[in-house]
């Protein structure tokens, strides 16, 4: 049986290298997710998942389980990793254009290819115009795959003022992509 996360942290709580490494694998992916979603840029990625798991190493002694659960925790740290990283180099980006080749699926079709550019550069733009904290809520909502009740405890909000947040988020960027916000 597989230890949980509540139990990896007492574990790394004392030291155990053994359990860190476990639970990093476990939740590297979604981390790394979470932040590339913010930052758009794998160096970037790269350090905000340094920094978290880093915390997550030096204060598991102030994880309490019961009082959250690992995961609200773990995103609360990622989130604030990702917008102390944002100000500190002022990222406003959720898409990377370096990621657009990636997702035209037709290479082939020079037109195609040109309209998937155009496109997901518009959802670039609509994604930065986003208020940070919408942004925030979309991209563990998408990315972290959270409840809203989770995204809540995460964010420090209760679960109205994330669905809020939420439907804000999506009304702009469909007015945005509608032409309404350009």
């Amino acid at each position: 049986m597989q230890p949980t996360d509540d139990d990896l942290m007492a574990q790394i709580a004392k030291g155990d290298e053994r359990a860190y490494s476990l639970l990093v694998s476990r939740h590297l992916q979604r981390v790394r997710a979470v932040a590339y979603g913010f930052c758009a840029n794998h160096a970037d990625t790269d350090d905000i998942a340094q920094s978290v798991f880093w915390k997550v190493w030096t204060h598991a002694g102030s994880f309490e389980p019961g009082a959250a659960k690992f995961t609200t925790w773990l995103y609360r740290i990622t989130t604030n990793a990702c917008i102390d990283h944002g100000r500190r180099k002022r990222l406003k980006s959720w898409i990377g254009l370096d990621v657009i080749a990636e997702w035209v699926a037709d290479r082939s079709d020079p037109a195609r290819e040109h309209a998937g550019r155009t496109e997901l550069a518009e959802t670039r733009k609509a994604l930065d115009a986003l208020p940070e904290r919408q942004r925030l809520a979309l991209m563990l909502s998408v990315e972290g795959e959270m409840a809203n009740g989770e995204i809540g405890a995460a964010l420090g909000l209760t679960t109205g003022a994330v669905e809020q947040l939420l439907v804000r988020a999506r009304r702009s960027l469909r007015d945005w992509l509608s032409g309404q916000g350009a």
